[in-house]
């Protein structure tokens, strides 16, 4: 609605303006014309101008009209002491503009080319028809004009059409352009917001269960050896206060979306950090060992620090754990075995967010995760990935 409203405000002057000129340049020239004649011309040139002025709000109806009220101007006999034909005066170049309008505002334009030509044909034999000399001549310079302008009105009006039709996709791909940015947006949100889960998950679980085992078997010696049990408490500390800084430091890294591992620190001083819980853990290196990307080398610390600290947490402190790194030329393969009572259940479908948040680790760098147990084998953690294959 505002859209028209701003049409009308523009185009009503615009057609007023067009309506005296053609008033001043047509009438003039039909000096002479009886009352009757020179009331239809005024009423015609008053319809047309108005047809101009709502041609872009109702490019159909104003052709319609604008075309009915041309077929009266050719049915009008020559006027004005010259006995000029009423369809060769000025002002009835206005229907060549209504044509250019409802061919470039809507999607109808056969038809209205179509009757165009048709005018144009009869506002030829009418111009001949009332300058009978020279007929040849005059029938060439009315032709030409005549449908010249009615082919121009439509390729402009088809240009105009085509190029609104373009600025309008531009603007839809410009919208969908931002809609996917908003929606790419969310999901980095989202994805975010589920790193820092596991990455939370991942550093409290480790450091709150060796906290916990130490804390608990300090109590268990504290009447019968105080030294040990200040040592054990030295290292609860010791771990809570590492777990702090590596918190602060993940959360900091997080926020550029740089995941990196935690300063300082590799699987020698976790395994280090784990001894000193109690718990019986053996590193193997396999092979020769290779570079490996940021990416790689954290879910490798992840993953060896979630699979012994599930099993300190299900197993005990006195947990034996053995941890395997396989070294190949194209693959790595980190197997984490324990000693524990093992079950029969599913921990890959069924196990925590610990399991899930591995498995999701490996499948980021394009690896492969797996948890096998059974009664009275233990478990056993087995991720594995390329070393040629994965994105650097």
């Amino acid at each position: 609605m505002r859209t028209a409203t701003n049409r009308l405000v523009v185009d009503g002057p615009v057609a007023v303006l067009c309506g005296a000129v053609g008033a001043a340049v047509s009438l003039s020239a039909v000096a002479g014309a009886s009352l009757p004649e020179w009331v239809a011309l005024v009423a015609i040139l008053v319809g047309l101008t108005a047809c101009l002025g709502v041609r872009r709000v109702w490019p159909t109806a104003a052709f319609v009209v604008g075309s009915a009220l041309m077929l009266v101007l050719v049915a009008l006999p020559n006027v004005g002491d010259q006995g000029i034909p009423p369809i060769l005066l000025p002002f009835s170049l206005i229907h060549p503009v209504l044509l250019h309008a409802v061919v470039a505002h809507t999607e109808r334009s056969a038809l209205p080319v179509a009757c165009g030509l048709l005018g144009a044909a009869i506002a030829v034999v009418r111009g001949v028809i009332g300058f009978p000399v020279d007929p040849l001549g005059t029938a060439g310079v009315l032709a030409a004009a005549a449908f010249g302008s009615v082919l121009a009105a439509w390729a402009l009006g088809r240009y105009s059409r085509i190029s609104v039709a373009y600025v309008r996709s531009l603007e839809e791909r410009a919208a969908q352009a931002e809609l996917l940015r908003e929606q790419q947006v969310r999901e980095a949100i989202a994805a975010e917001r589920r790193l820092i889960a596991r990455e939370i998950h991942d550093v409290a679980a480790h450091s709150l269960a060796v906290v916990l085992a130490q804390a608990d078997t300090a109590r268990l010696v504290f009447d019968r050896d105080r030294d040990k049990a200040r040592e054990m408490i030295g290292t609860a500390v010791e771990v809570g206060r590492q777990a702090m800084g590596e918190l602060r430091s993940m959360l900091g890294v997080l926020r550029t979306g740089d995941e990196t591992a935690p300063a300082g620190q590799d699987l020698a001083e976790l395994v280090e950090t784990f001894r000193r819980a109690g718990a019986d853990v053996e590193l193997v290196d396999e092979g020769e060992p290779q570079e490996i990307d940021t990416a790689q080398r954290h879910a490798v610390y992840r993953i060896v620090q979630e699979s012994v600290t599930n099993a300190l947490k299900h197993v005990g402190p006195d947990v034996r754990c053995r941890i395997v790194l396989d070294w190949t030329r194209e693959r790595l393969t980190v197997t984490v075995a324990d000693d524990g009572p093992g079950t029969s259940a599913d921990l890959t479908a069924a196990g925590g967010f610990g399991i899930v948040g591995m498995a999701e680790r490996m499948r980021q760098i394009g690896g492969d995760f797996e948890v096998r147990s059974a009664p009275g084998a233990g478990t056993e953690v087995r991720a594995g990935f390329g070393l040629l294959e994965v994105p650097r």
